[in-house]
């Protein structure tokens, strides 16, 4: 007769179940990789600060809460990721963040964040980066809301700010910038074409951070030749010229927030950290599930500081925040 489990013997097996899923295609989770308990990690994360706001080199970004799941050809992947993470697997995952040392979120303000207040709530505290986009009109309500909702940092997504710089509206770019500052909160420009921040720089912007997609094209759908879209012909890059991204910001004097580093998971971690890092970016943000969270910020911890200290580092830029 099967003896009857409680829920404290359920919750470990579970988490000793959970060691054995994947990360990435050759990127096994170790049998040490169970999430961490209430007690946290056994050593902080490294932060910088970008702004005001004293921030964890790992992010986490909201795409696998939110269903974006770039996933090629294969359609059924957001709805599997939306049905996956139910409001409450979302609170456990923000919690198991926390645990392990993330301070801070990026996610759209248009999106259900309703289970980032409900953790808040609760007594979480972990940072809302928040994205947005222009009004039909092209105002600000989006960032407003994204205020007034409790984000300490906003910042114009990557579409927004490519299509302003394509029309030759750089300057509304800066009024963005001053409208979030004007409310006292950490302001930012993203971009997944290197366009945004050569455009930025020339006219003299000066955001508080940028954010700019970054990968190598170590991955079997990277872009071919003659493939120049800035986000992948078909859904498969958001990276056009890594190279050419390393080299425009070993020039910029601001914090950089490095996304996409995965190439939307067809790179593993242990790949993607080191080199997101020794390139130059000082953050980087990496949507996570619950069962991945343990292993990618051990991992960034042990990345970080390596970087960081080891006399032979390869880092090509240095440290801003």
């Amino acid at each position: 007769m099967t003896a009857r489990m409680n829920r404290r013997g359920f919750v470990k097996s579970s988490l000793l179940a959970s060691a054995a899923l994947p990360l990435g295609l050759s990127a096994p989770l170790s049998p040490a990789a169970e999430p961490q308990s209430e007690a946290g990690p056994a050593q902080p994360m490294p932060s910088g600060k970008i702004g005001d706001q004293v921030i964890s080199r790992l992010i986490m970004g909201g795409n696998l809460i939110g269903g974006y799941a770039h996933s090629r050809e294969l359609q059924y992947v957001s709805t599997l990721m939306r049905r996956y993470n139910t409001p409450a697997k979302i609170r456990e995952t923000l919690e198991l963040g926390e645990a392990n040392g993330i301070t801070a979120i990026n996610t759209w303000v248009q999106d259900d964040n309703s289970a980032l207040f409900a953790h808040w709530k609760a007594g979480g505290r972990i940072k809302w980066i928040a994205q947005a986009r222009l009004d039909p009109s092209g105002g600000f309500s989006q960032i407003q809301r994204a205020i007034d909702e409790g984000a300490v940092a906003v910042h114009l997504t990557g579409d927004t700010c490519e299509n302003l710089v394509k029309e030759g509206k750089v300057a509304r770019l800066g009024e963005s910038l001053e409208f979030i500052r004007s409310r006292k909160r950490v302001a930012g420009l993203a971009g997944h074409d290197l366009k945004v921040i050569t455009a930025s720089e020339a006219a003299g912007l000066a955001p508080d951070f940028y954010l700019k997609t970054f990968h190598s094209h170590d991955y079997f759908t990277a872009p071919k030749p003659g493939e120049t879209d800035p986000v992948g012909p078909n859904d498969n890059s958001w990276c056009q010229d890594p190279q050419a991204v390393i080299e425009v910001m070993a020039r910029v004097k601001r914090p950089w927030i490095a996304f996409k580093i995965l190439a939307a998971g067809a790179i593993p971690p242990r790949a993607a950290f080191p080199y997101a890092f020794n390139s130059g970016a000082d953050f980087i943000l990496v949507g996570m599930f619950d069962w991945q969270i343990a292993e990618n910020a051990r991992l960034a911890r042990r990345v970080v500081t390596i970087t960081a200290n080891a006399a032979d580092s390869k880092r090509t830029r240095p440290w801003y925040g």
